[in-house]
């Protein structure tokens, strides 16, 4: 498993920050201080959406490069780099984590995919998380941070 993982974590912090932590989701110490809700979403999974549906909508979600000094906007998440989602990001993300819980909805509580193993479950744990999260963006008061494989 390659995770994807994602931070929601209040817009009020120093978005030079962001690219200096590096989150965990059981360790909130230190800078995982910021860090309020997580979830994550294996890059196998991914796969298994591209191969679905034919494409990967978090292509197409305006977020923010905080990689860069400037945190120029672009449009689509960095699927091996980090990526801020902001309050323009929050209708695309929950349509998006949505489509993909329905994709999921009726498989067998384990399936599998390219030879990789998937727990619907936990899938649809984190899934359902994401959209809590991505409503949660509606407010704007967070950001979810993006931290690629």
């Amino acid at each position: 498993m390659i995770p994807h993982k994602f931070f929601l974590i209040l817009n009020t912090i120093d978005k030079k920050l962001v690219n200096a932590f590096y989150p965990s989701e059981d360790d909130r110490d230190s800078y995982n201080q910021y860090v309020i809700e997580s979830f994550i979403i294996d890059d196998d999974f991914i796969d298994y959406i591209y191969e679905n549906l034919g494409e990967n909508e978090l292509d197409d979600v305006p977020c923010i490069n905080p990689s860069k000094s400037s945190f120029p906007k672009m449009n689509g998440y960095s699927r091996c780099g980090d990526s801020l989602f902001i309050d323009e990001s929050a209708e695309k993300l929950i349509k998006t984590f949505s489509l993909w819980k329905e994709l999921i909805e009726d498989k067998p509580d384990e399936f599998t995919f390219n030879d990789e193993f998937f727990n619907r479950r936990e899938i649809m744990n984190n899934l359902e998380k994401a959209i809590d999260c991505s409503k949660k963006l509606l407010t704007k008061k967070y950001y979810i941070y993006h931290m690629g494989i």
